[in-house]
């Protein structure tokens, strides 16, 4: 079983965990990958050609998250909540922290990364109208479900409240906090 640790070391008063928990990592990417292969599933109902596309769009915006901002983070050669820190070491020269904290997040820079979870769901949904499957309604709410709570309960519980890059400057944070 694996145990998902959001208080040691990384509690509200501390500056955040210097490295995730492993639990929190596995978690983390667990909702990642299941949005991702759910998704892949709902959009090969529509051809091998969609699925291949549908891919290849979920590898661009890992690709993204990785030279965009985790090249540039505190986390870089370490594990973050998502691992990725450790990852981009491995693919990628470390970029400058000072990026990271220039950088401003707009509401057109995260569309991507709602797309691959929300566009299988509406190819799921037409789908639905050519004919009736519970499996499919079934999967389609379920991404629906992890595409939406599931990665509000990683940001928030698990892994943003937790994050040293965010006591540094985290424009993500910035474009969610003027929302509220």
């Amino acid at each position: 079983m694996v145990r998902v640790s959001t208080t040691t070391g990384g509690g509200p008063e501390s500056p955040g965990f210097e490295r995730y928990p492993l639990g929190t990592v596995l978690v983390a990417n667990g909702v990642a990958w299941a949005i991702y292969g759910i998704g892949a599933f709902i959009m090969a109902q529509h051809g091998a050609v969609s699925a291949l596309v549908y891919l290849a769009c979920c590898i661009w915006v890992e690709f993204r998250v990785l030279t965009k901002s985790c090249r540039n983070c505190w986390y870089y050669g370490r594990r973050c909540g998502f691992g990725k820190g450790k990852v981009c070491a491995l693919l990628f020269p470390k970029g400058d922290p000072a990026d990271f904290l220039r950088k401003d997040i707009t509401l057109w820079d995260i569309v991507p990364d709602f797309a691959v979870g929300l566009l299988p769901v509406v190819a799921g949904a037409v789908l639905l109208v050519r004919g009736f499957s519970w499996t499919l309604l079934g999967l389609g709410l379920l991404l629906l479900f992890l595409t939406t709570a599931g990665n509000a309960f990683v940001r928030r519980v698990l892994v943003c409240r937790h994050c040293r890059q965010r006591e540094l400057g985290c424009p993500a944070q910035k474009l969610f906090e003027q929302r509220r």
